[in-house]
């Protein structure tokens, strides 16, 4: 049996990829936009601890949203090459938005680290900055 003899047609898998595409990726995008909006307004105010704590949610969304990225993915495999090129352009845009969503997101999350650390600097403290134990989410950012 050859490889493209066990792939299926787009139609079999469309459902399942019109649910990433149009319910489970815009559900973790919005999720992030709102932990980012959070994360700016703890800054604002000063809540370190809130602050810390939303870094940490909105890591766990990031990792979420490649997780089902990588599912989406890794489902899209299973489809015939003939169905390939409408695949791609069904997927694209929503690839983009989630890679820009956490380019921003990592992007806000060093700003807010410089800040965190800046401020335990000048209240005279040697502290580490909490925000730097949940570093490790941005190792690799793209997709």
């Amino acid at each position: 049996m050859s490889e493209d003899e066990e792939r299926v047609k787009l139609r079999r898998v469309e459902p399942a990829i019109q649910k990433f595409i149009k319910v489970v990726i815009p559900t973790d995008l919005e999720r992030l936009r709102k932990h980012q909006i959070n994360i700016e307004k703890y800054q604002r105010c000063r809540l370190w601890d809130r602050l810390h704590a939303e870094h940490i949610h909105a890591g766990r969304t990031v990792q979420q949203l490649r997780s089902n990225i990588q599912q989406m993915e890794k489902l899209c495999l299973k489809v015939h090459t003939d169905d390939r090129g409408v695949l791609k352009r069904m997927m694209d845009p929503v690839k983009e938005a989630a890679s820009g969503a956490i380019a921003e997101f990592l992007q806000l999350h060093l700003q807010s680290a410089e800040e965190l650390k800046n401020q335990f600097n000048d209240d005279g403290t040697s502290l580490q900055s909490p925000l730097t134990r949940s570093m490790t989410i941005g190792e690799h950012s793209g997709y």
